[in-house]
């Protein structure tokens, strides 16, 4: 009888072992519509969220962005999701986290990564040797009269 008992309990923990590496393959994507971007600009996220058994797991969406939260739609029927943000205001690489909550709260999530670069304007001239960004900005004199400029960045290749 205690052999009996063993076996059923090894079998039982060997079930419960087995169903939570299936529960380890449910899956999220997530795509970006671009991974180098300038500063502020729009970006579309996108992906699909599937359980192991292969249907779409229905919940809220979240994305974080440099700290930032972005509440998206929640996810189709079949799992797919999408949604747009605007890239950080700072220069450098980000991660760009999707999270995604189902009704029993259990949370499926995933990570990608974003490069924002300084945005110089959108016309360079110039020589072979040096190339001149244009970009024109307002600027408050101390008298308090706002003015146009044109703000120049030259940038020798080496």
């Amino acid at each position: 009888m205690k052999v009996k008992l063993l076996i059923l309990s090894l079998l039982f923990i060997f079930l419960l072992f087995a169903l939570s590496i299936a529960s380890n393959s449910d899956t999220v994507t997530i795509t970006l519509n671009a991974t180098k971007v300038w500063w502020n600009d729009s970006v579309k996220a996108s992906g699909i969220a599937k359980y192991s058994n292969g249907t779409g797991i229905s919940g809220t969406v979240n994305l974080v962005v440099d700290g930032a939260n972005y509440s998206c739609p929640p996810t189709d029927a079949d799992g797919s999701w999408n949604c747009t943000f605007n890239a950080p205001m700072k220069i450098g690489s980000f991660f760009v986290t999707v999270i995604i909550t189902n009704a029993t709260n259990h949370q499926f999530q995933n990570s990608t990564s974003l490069v924002v670069s300084p945005h110089y304007g959108k016309t360079p001239i110039g020589s072979m040797t040096r190339v001149v960004y244009e970009l024109p900005m307002l600027i408050q004199d101390l008298n308090g009269e706002i003015k146009t400029v044109l703000a120049r960045i030259i940038v020798w290749k080496g």
